[in-house]
């Protein structure tokens, strides 16, 4: 068994730390600047971080190190973890720190998570980010500035033998792109079709005086590439029993969806909103 883990939140969560040392779960989870510390509210500029140079104030220049620093965390983080790792499945977090000191640099980085490895990994990447542009400054003199970033994975097994799937291809989709671009193409192009074969005047005479109208799409793709078990939901009856025919009578699918090259049945769902004419 091998072990590998999916980081899904990490930008946007540089976060001014002064005393505390704990950060409530909530903010971890929204992973958002906090206004905690009163140590901050007196600096007359954070420290600059690279390629945030241009930004004139205080909180772009704060955005611009988060979304730069998470960028550079979801690249160069390693997601592999060795066979026979302990790590749970599920969410674990880790709050990496590190203060930005009188030369821009980046030091005393500190890592608390659930496991060794993450932490090691963590500070592995802290290590690797370049120094900031320029340091914080009070009063016109450069100062240590410290910073807490909490990182946010989910935890997975994954067996050595990995599951080959596919997603169907709807026509006009490309069958050499990989699993998530076919499911965006596909799902783009059946929302397409939706709305250009949307009877518009029975919607229109259904709802005379609203702008828009949305109603909830749902079937399946079967083995052969061919839509069944339609349900709509929608507000008027007329508009639902409209959308199922046009799904009953969309074109077949280029490829149905599989796993481990055998052809399975898919369900899509989608909520979709329309224009109306007015």
């Amino acid at each position: 068994m091998k072990h590998f883990f999916i980081l899904i939140i990490i930008f946007g969560g540089l976060v001014l730390s002064a005393q505390e040392k704990a950060i409530k779960p909530s903010k971890l989870d929204s992973i958002s600047v906090t206004k905690d510390s009163e140590s901050y509210s007196i600096i007359e500029d954070v420290p600059i971080y690279k390629g945030c140079e241009k930004m004139m104030t205080y909180a772009d220049k704060k955005e611009c190190a988060n979304q730069k620093i998470g960028d550079f965390f979801k690249e160069n983080y390693n997601t592999i973890l060795s066979k026979g790792s302990k790590v749970a499945p599920g969410k674990a977090r880790i709050l990496v720190t590190f203060n930005v000191d009188e030369q821009a640099n980046i030091v005393d980085g500190k890592a608390e998570g659930p496991n060794k490895y993450l932490e090691n990994e963590a500070l592995r990447v802290l290590k690797l980010l370049p120094k900031f542009s320029s340091p914080g400054y009070f009063k016109g003199k450069p100062v240590k500035v410290p910073f807490s970033i909490p990182v946010v994975f989910v935890v997975r097994n994954k067996n050595i033998e990995t599951v080959n799937a596919t997603y169907p291809v709807y026509r006009g989709c490309n069958q050499e792109l990989s699993f998530e671009e076919t499911k965006k193409c596909t799902s783009d192009k059946i929302i397409d079709y939706i709305k250009v074969s949307l009877n518009y005047e029975l919607a229109d005479k259904a709802f005379p005086t609203a702008l828009t109208t949305k109603f909830y799409v749902e079937f399946t793709i079967n083995k052969k590439g061919k839509t069944e078990q339609i349900n709509v939901k929608a507000h008027h009856k007329a508009v639902a029993t409209d959308v199922i025919q046009l799904i009953k009578r969309m074109p077949k699918f280029k490829a149905p969806g599989t796993s481990n090259e055998e052809p399975v049945e898919t369900r899509f769902g989608a909520l979709i909103e329309v224009r109306l004419l007015g």
